[in-house]
């Protein structure tokens, strides 16, 4: 018998029905890895908690949905699970009650107040006001006070009033900036600019203001259904095309709250009928000292530590919950609330209301996937309250044991260190992510991170992730392209046998590797674990490819890439086709010869029959011109580095004379140039910089050695401190005409050989460079001569060649004006 956290509620290992993939998985039920056995064959009943639409969606969600779908990838593209994932959008809460009644007041608010004027200004005051004695704890009646506060807590980031109240900072960058709009306001009435404008920039930057002090006021005027629906649509909306995106595959089920309420309230009265469930003042709450511990029922098999924390049961309970609920036990939460004026409501048996948050996901998962469910996911965040009360009340809705099988947490995403937040506003939106990374730096990221453990989202670490993608892209390039050259020759033998050792033994490396990645994908999707399995076969494969052409056998490479392939696709990180080519396969924009939106001939081929239509012009023009080899050299690895590298085309030159041609996508490969570039530049810089310094050195050491060492102490600065010199300009005796020390003698000579290796250097200097200008008007002159002639015979030429045309003195200047040599 293997039991759940709380060491009290038993947990009952399904009965396989089937033959199993030997799978683990780690369940959140028992805090263990155990065996995965879905409740009918190879079908998997699988519900996903899914978003509360009322702001954008941020890249702790996308670790939350991007890791499942990789997940959920894996169990249908490679364990072949027939999987019916449900998931519910939550359009009815709290949150998007308060966000969509703000929305609405402050538009009608704003459209309104057409001039700025002192009644405007008078209720954005009032509005901060009331803002910051509720949301900061201060008490501020004119702008001194305001102004001292500010002194006294600097930008709002002090550590201790962070972490007293999470949300300080957020709170307090709010007043600040209404209060500079109020100032401003006051400003241009003063000024006499009372326009449209000057409003609109008082309303928007107070907003954050502004909407709870308007709402205090005018919420219960709020009753239009819509208002709350069409915040919750456009939201849903843009979640949903954010994941389509991140390339996560849609629900086989979406189901919404506010289209189960006949369904919510049907479900309620059933757990009241059992007796786990009361109905109070026009609410309804799930009882939990009836249901703990009696009748084989168990509260908070999730976290049962957690269990009577009212800090995380209150917050469960939604923003609009009321201070006091006459309620039986404060462990007791709403299954059912009254809706108070300003809130949807819909009629029920207990008058008018609305469904809680809790019941809506037990609802919902059981209409679609019935009383016993599979597999049930979600954050981490999600455990207790939420998760462990959908628990409970299902089990006392179907008096059964065990209504969800297995439970999946992924883990937080924390940015350094902080758990991502939407009401913190530390959070980078997806639309945000994707415009610094590609898809597929992101899923990498967490493909290559346990799905249950937190990862600390850095930016410091993401260019080890697209090294990691630019080691497989390369290995598909090379591969393919040299699979593209064996497949034209395929049928050419020369007699040898190829399949030899070498192949042999990446063969037996390859059977490894499979083995390895099935026991990690085995071991509770360990795609980390696979991922540097299929890392260490790319490498041995790249080390083999360094035999030559000649020596290896595609076949063997063909079945490394193809695995690798299979594997990466399996988790997402290239398209969903089921085409047989190598690697990631196309980009879901891109247009393709047998796909929905097919590229016409001319199209394909235009491009490159312009790369080549210049590259012919410039080799002619030329090859006319007398040009060397080194031209023509440099017109070759213009069209291999620029021109066809912007068309995604590689040509990897090889030790044979050949090159291989390989394929890449364009962006990335104009981007690595760039990147290539820049650092070869920066070395340069470096280098040039260096130079300098080292030029700036020698020119200094030569000033300095311009001075003759018989002249270094003749100087009249000297001649205040020695009155008589040797023949060889040394010093002999001081001012006085006494006569000099030893010691001081032999400093001085000392220096003075030092100043006679400085001079010599200095005139080696003026020596050779009096020669080097002699030699470069030499070879000034040669050149000068060869060219003249050569454009004479090249003006002969063009004659024959269009003769009678004119053109030939735009190629050959004319005689009188040519410069003539330097003698």
């Amino acid at each position: 018998m293997t039991f759940t956290s709380n060491n009290s509620s038993p947990w009952t290992p399904p009965e396989p029905s089937h033959p199993q993939t030997g799978l683990r998985v780690y369940n959140s039920l028992t805090k263990s890895e155990v065996s995965f056995v879905p409740r009918e064959g190879n079908y998997v009943s699988w519900y996903a908690c899914g978003p509360t639409v009322y702001d954008a969606a941020h890249i702790g969600h996308a670790r939350n949905y991007v890791s499942f779908d990789i997940i959920r990838r894996i169990m249908e593209d490679y364990f072949n699970y027939d999987v019916n994932l449900v998931m519910n959008v939550t359009d009815i809460d709290d949150k998007i009650i308060v966000r969509a009644r703000h929305k609405h007041l402050v538009n009608e608010y704003r459209s309104q107040v057409t001039n700025l004027d002192a009644k405007t200004v008078q209720d954005v005051e009032a509005a901060f006001h009331a803002f910051v004695g509720a949301r900061l704890g201060e008490t501020i009646t004119n702008d001194a006070g305001w102004r001292l506060y500010v002194a006294r807590v600097g930008d709002g980031k002090n550590p201790e009033m962070v972490a007293a109240d999470e949300k300080f900072t957020l709170r307090f960058e709010a007043a600040q900036a209404a209060f500079e709009a109020i100032v401003s306001a006051r400003q241009s009435m003063a000024e006499g600019n009372s326009s449209k404008d000057a409003v609109e920039a008082l309303v928007v930057a107070s907003e954050d203001v502004l909407a709870p002090w308007l709402d205090a006021q005018f919420a219960t005027t709020v009753k239009d259904h819509r208002i709350f629906r069409d915040l919750a649509a456009y939201w849903e909306k843009d979640f949903f095309e954010d994941l389509d995106s991140l390339q996560v595959r849609r629900p086989n089920i979406i189901t919404r709250v506010s289209e189960f309420v006949p369904e919510i309230i049907t479900f309620v009265q059933r757990i009241i009928d059992n007796g786990y469930a009361y109905e109070s003042e026009g609410s309804v709450f799930f009882d939990v000292d009836a249901f703990d511990g009696k009748n084989g029922h168990f509260y908070a098999k999730l976290k049962p530590t957690a269990k009577g924390n009212q800090a995380l049961l209150v917050e469960g309970e939604g923003v609009l919950n009321e201070a006091k609920f006459n309620k039986r036990n404060d462990n007791d939460f709403a299954l059912w609330k009254k809706s108070k004026a300003g809130e949807p409501e819909w009629p029920s048996p207990w008058g008018l209301g609305r469904p809680g948050w809790h019941i809506e996901c037990s609802v919902m998962a059981s209409e679609i996937l019935g009383e016993h469910i599979d597999l049930h996911t979600g954050g981490i965040d999600l455990t207790f309250p939420h998760h462990d009360n959908e628990v409970a009340q299902s089990e006392a809705c179907f008096n059964n044991h065990q209504w969800i099988n297995y439970f999946m947490h992924s883990g937080h995403l924390l940015t350094e260190g902080r758990k991502m937040s939407k009401s913190l506003k530390n959070f980078i939106s997806i639309k945000d992510a994707l415009k610094l990374y590609s898809v597929r730096q992101l899923r990498l990221l967490f493909v290559l991170s346990p799905w249950s453990d937190p990862l600390d989202f850095k930016m410091q670490a993401m260019p080890d992730i697209i090294k990691i993608e630019s080691t497989f892209d390369n290995f598909f390039a090379n591969t393919s392209a040299l699979l593209r050259d064996y497949r034209e020759h395929q049928y050419e033998s020369d007699g040898k046998r190829r399949f030899l050792a070498p192949e042999l033994e990446l063969l037996d490396e390859l059977k490894e590797t499979k083995a390895q990645v099935h026991a990690a994908l085995m071991d509770s999707f360990n795609t980390a674990k696979a991922m540097r399995e299929l890392r260490n076969i790319v490498n041995r494969t790249n080390v083999y490819l360094k035999r030559g052409r000649a020596n290896i056998d595609p076949q063997i490479l063909e079945m490394v890439a193809l695995y690798v392939t299979k594997i990466v696709r399996a988790f997402g990180l290239g398209n969903d086709s089921s085409s047989s080519a190598i690697g990631w396969g196309a980009s879901l924009n891109s247009t393709t010869a047998d796909g929905e939106h097919p590229a016409d001939r001319e199209s394909v081929l235009r491009p490159v029959a312009s790369v080549l239509s210049d590259f012919r012009d410039a080799v002619r023009e030329l090859a006319l011109s007398g040009g060397d080899k080194r031209a023509l050299l440099g017109l070759c690895d213009k069209v291999r580095d620029v021109d066809l590298l912007n068309l995604g085309i590689i040509l990897d030159d090889h030790g044979d004379g050949s090159a291989l041609i390989k394929f890449g996508d364009p962006e990335k490969l104009r981007r690595e140039r760039a990147a290539r570039q820049a650092e070869e530049d920066a070395k340069l810089a470096q280098k040039e910089a260096a130079a300098r310094a080292a030029e700036a050195k020698r020119q200094e050491r030569l000033a300095r050695g311009k001075l003759s060492p018989k002249d270094m102490f003749c100087t009249a600065e000297m001649s205040t401190q020695y009155s008589a010199w040797d023949e060889d300009g040394l010093p002999t005796k001081d001012q006085a005409g006494e006569d000099l020390p030893k010691s001081k003698l032999k400093k001085l000579s000392k220096e003075q050989s030092a100043q006679a290796k400085l001079h010599d250097e200095y005139l080696n200097y003026l020596q050779y460079s009096s020669i080097a200008a002699r030699a470069l008007r030499r070879v000034a002159k040669t050149e000068l001569q060869a060219e003249i002639a050569k454009r004479e015979g090249l003006a002969v030429k063009y004659a024959k060649w269009d003769s009678g045309k004119a053109g030939v003195s735009a190629i050959v200047p004319n005689v009188e004006t040519r410069p003539k040599a330097d003698n």
